[in-house]
């Protein structure tokens, strides 16, 4: 499968604040299965104040002028790295990825949930470790997740 070009740039509320809700609240889903159960889903226009969102800098990923990700870093950390469930496997993830990380500070730090298998896979291809285990409340709600705190140094 041919790969289309990926268009990265700095985030736009105007424009790109639906767009994002959308694409967190359809990969969100997938990310939290097999760690915890659905009732810990919170859609972004619930959350994103409780998680912070606006405290990292975002860019959005675009292909022919279609929002199809988004990152976020806050210097050393990666806050945030969904991509439109319609767009895995193309390699988008990666793409936001290397963008990030020419960018965050090292150590780059990441916090990913224990059985969020295919985001642990792209991080460990990245050269990121996983450095302690955490046990802690899903944001907004009272159900308990174990996530992995992940790193990368060079």
């Amino acid at each position: 499968m041919t790969t289309k070009k990926l268009s990265i740039r700095e985030y736009v509320h105007q424009i790109d604040w639906d767009n994002i809700c959308k694409i967190h609240d359809s990969a969100r889903l997938i990310e939290l299965d097999g760690s915890v159960s659905k009732k810990a889903f919170i859609p972004l226009i619930n959350c994103y104040k409780e998680e912070e969102l606006f405290n990292s800098t975002i860019f959005i990923g675009e292909i022919n002028n279609e929002t199809i990700g988004f990152v976020a870093f806050d210097k050393h950390e990666i806050t945030w790295l969904y991509v439109d469930p319609k767009f895995f496997g193309n390699g988008y993830g990666r793409r936001l990825l290397d963008f990030v990380l020419n960018k965050a500070l090292r150590p780059t730090k990441v916090t990913v949930l224990n059985n969020n298998l295919r985001a642990i896979s792209l991080y460990k291809s990245y050269g990121f470790k996983i450095i302690s285990k955490n046990k802690g409340k899903i944001p907004l709600t009272e159900i308990e997740a174990i996530g992995f705190n992940m790193e990368k140094v060079k």
